[in-house]
Parts: C-alpha cells; sequence; structure tokens
C-alpha cells in the first residue's frame, strides 16, 4: 500500500513568501501528494483551493497558531480550501499542562476543536520535545491528550521531536493508534543542541 506524502510548507516558508505559486508548482513536480500549509501568504481560500487542484495536490492540512484560531474566521478559511486537518504548532509555556492558564487553553480549545467538526476538519496538536517535560510525574504531552477528548483533539506526532525528547517514535505512534491520522517523518541524528529551536523560529538563547 502507497501511502501519501504531503510537504510541510513551514520547510520552504521563505521561498513561499517569495513566489507562492512558483513554490507549489516545484512542490508538485517534485512528486508530493499534498500540502500542510503554514500560513497563506496574503492569499485567499478561493486563490489557493484553485491553485491545488491545478497543481494536483491535496491540501491536507494546516498549522495555526492557537491565537489565529481564536480569530473569527481561521477556520472557515482552512475548511474553504479543503483542509481536512488544522494541526496547532507550538504552545507558550503559560498555556501548556502545569500553565497558569491551561484551564483556560484548554476549555476554549475544546470549543475550537467542536467548531472545527462542524466545518469538516479535524483538530489536532503537533508536539516538539518540551511536551516530553513532565508535570506531577506525567509527560505535558500525555496529561494534554487525556484531558482533551480524543475526538476533539488528535495528534499529530513528530517523530524527530519525540526522539529528541527521549522515547521511541514507533511506540508513541503506536501508544496513539487510532488517534495519529497524520504524523511529521523526520529524522534526528546527533545530540540536542542550544540552538536546535532556531530551525522552528523559536530563539532559546
Amino acid at each position: 500500500m502507497k501511502l501519501p506524502i504531503a510537504i510541510q510548507l513551514y520547510s520552504v516558508r521563505d521561498d513561499m513568501d517569495e513566489d507562492f505559486e512558483g513554490s507549489l508548482r516545484k512542490v508538485s513536480e517534485m512528486g508530493y501528494d499534498g500540502v500542510e500549509f503554514a500560513g497563506l501568504f496574503d492569499r485567499s481560500a478561493e486563490e489557493v483551493k484553485a491553485l491545488c487542484a491545478e497543481l494536483g495536490l491535496v491540501p491536507i492540512s494546516a498549522h495555526v497558531s492557537y491565537y489565529d484560531l481564536l480569530e473569527e474566521g481561521t477556520l472557515e478559511t482552512y475548511a474553504a480550501i479543503g483542509c481536512k486537518f488544522v494541526a496547532i504548532p507550538w504552545l507558550d509555556e503559560d498555556l501548556r499542562p502545569g500553565g497558569k492558564d491551561y484551564e483556560k487553553f484548554k476549555s476554549e480549545i475544546i470549543e475550537i476543536g467542536k467548531k472545527a467538526k462542524d466545518l469538516g476538519m479535524q483538530l489536532c496538536y503537533h508536539n516538539h520535545d518540551v511536551e516530553f517535560e513532565k508535570v506531577d510525574g506525567k509527560y505535558i504531552l500525555d496529561t494534554l491528550y487525556d484531558d482533551i477528548p480524543s475526538d476533539i483533539l488528535q495528534t499529530q506526532l513528530d517523530t524527530c521531536w519525540v526522539n529528541v525528547g527521549g522515547e521511541d517514535p514507533v511506540k508513541y505512534i503506536e501508544k496513539y493508534a487510532g488517534r495519529a491520522d497524520i504524523i511529521h517523518l523526520k529524522d534526528f541524528a546527533g545530540r540536542k543542541t542550544e540552538n536546535m529551536y532556531a530551525l522552528i523560529g523559536i530563539d532559546e538563547n
């Protein structure tokens, strides 16, 4: 069975900013089946949907910040493009389990997840390694998934960051079998460094 492979467009975000259409054409020519958006660079939902259809790219998902998801019309835009999944790519420390705003976040994210389902999309959460820190003896990531119903919030496990967090990616995917329709498949070699977050636009220093 051939598994469909999409590219996370965050990896080519500078190219997307410079030449949105040309970058998508190159991605299509490379043979990818679909794309995961990381910003629309001022394009309308109609433009993006039409371009994906022309290029034969499935707009499978999008990374959208928690704060953007709170804005009216955000979910509707990605639904109009045809995305089936919307993933939260990062949470500030205050919003994570154990943080001072976690309870507020949890109640809001449940409502966002319900709204996404009404629009034909599934809300997910994408991990890095920070979610493998423990609060009250339990991984932040597991607490998050235990506290929010699986039909509201699915996983988008990132194999690289699970590894950096000290766990076996295969075992973690198996752990969340049935809740992991999409994953980020990346290698990790070497060791954790202080500046590795530069790749995701975060300065830890």
